[in-house]
C-alpha cells in the first residue's frame, strides 16, 4: 500500500492529501515525529545531510516523492476524477503553485513567530506523552523545535514586514484571479476556480489561507490555533477565507 507521511497541520502535506483524496488514490497515512523522527526520514530518502521535510510518499512500486506538487502529479496519472494538471493551465499552474510556496513560506514564519511568544501553543508542539507529564519541559522543547524550523527553512532573518508584504501580495493575486474567473459549477453555486475547472493550482492557493484563519477542520489545539491566526489578514480577507471553505465543502469530501 502507499504510505504518505507527513504532519496533520502542514498545509504541505494537506496539498498531497487533497490530491490523493481527489483523484481516489488509495494509501495510509503516517504521522511524522519532528526531532525523533528524522534518522528514519533520511534513510528513506537516502539523504544523510541537507534538509529532509515531509510529505514523502512511498509508492507501492517503491518510488519515494518528497515534494507536494509531485506527490500531486503522481495522484494525478492514477485513481479518477478531477483532472489536476490540466495540459493547456501547465504554465499557469506553476507560476501559481510558486506563488503559493512564497506565501506559504512567508505565513509559516510569522505563524511561528506568534508562536515563540506563547507558551502554551508551545507545548501543544511537543509529543503528548511529554506534554501531559511536564508541562514546563514541554513549552522549552516546542520552543527548540519551532526556533529549528525557522533556521531550518531560513526567511526569518527577513523580518515580518517583509513577509507580511508577501503574504499580501499572494492574497491580492489570489481576489484579484478569483474576480476574474467563471463559477466552477453550471449550477452557479459552486465556488469559483483560479482556471476554470477545478486543478491542483486552487489546492496550493487554498492553504496560503491556513496560516490566515485556519480551517475548521484542521486538527489544531485551541492555542496552536492562535499562533497561525493572523489576525492583521483575517478580517481583510475574510471573503477568501470563505472561499477556501466553500471549495473544501465542494471538493475535499475525503
Amino acid at each position: 500500500m502507499t504510505e504518505l507521511l507527513g504532519l496533520v497541520f502542514s498545509p504541505w502535506t494537506e496539498k498531497a492529501r487533497w490530491a490523493l483524496d481527489v483523484r481516489g488514490v488509495p494509501y495510509t497515512f503516517r504521522h511524522y515525529q519532528p526531532l525523533l523522527g528524522e534518522p528514519a526520514l533520511r534513510l528513506r530518502l537516502r539523504r544523510l545531510t541537507g534538509r529532509v521535510s515531509v510529505p514523502v510518499l512511498t509508492a507501492d512500486d517503491g518510488r519515494v516523492l518528497a515534494d507536494s506538487a509531485d506527490i500531486a502529479r503522481w495522484a494525478d496519472a492514477r485513481g479518477a476524477g478531477p483532472t489536476l494538471f490540466p495540459a493547456e493551465h501547465e504554465a499557469e499552474i506553476a507560476r501559481i503553485v510558486d506563488l503559493s510556496e512564497r506565501a506559504l513560506a512567508a505565513g509559516r514564519a510569522r505563524a511561528l513567530s506568534r508562536m515563540l511568544a506563547d507558551d502554551e501553543a508551545l507545548a501543544e508542539m511537543a509529543p503528548p506523552p511529554i506534554r501531559r507529564a511536564h508541562g514546563a519541559l514541554a513549552a522549552r522543547l516546542g520552543a527548540f523545535g519551532v526556533r529549528r524550523t525557522l533556521r531550518k527553512y531560513g526567511g526569518h532573518e527577513d523580518g515580518a514586514e517583509a513577509h507580511l508584504r508577501t503574504m499580501v501580495a499572494a492574497l491580492d493575486e489570489l481576489r484579484a484571479t478569483l474576480a476574474r474567473s467563471a463559477p466552477s459549477g453550471p449550477s452557479g453555486d459552486a465556488p469559483r476556480t483560479l482556471l476554470g475547472p477545478f486543478t491542483f493550482a486552487d489546492i496550493a492557493m487554498s492553504q496560503v489561507l491556513v496560516n490566515v484563519a485556519p480551517p475548521a477542520a484542521l486538527k489544531l489545539g485551541a492555542a496552536s490555533r492562535r499562533s497561525f491566526s493572523d489576525p492583521e489578514l483575517r478580517d481583510r480577507y475574510a471573503d477568501l477565507v470563505a472561499w477556501r471553505d466553500e471549495l473544501y465543502r465542494a471538493f475535499r469530501t475525503a
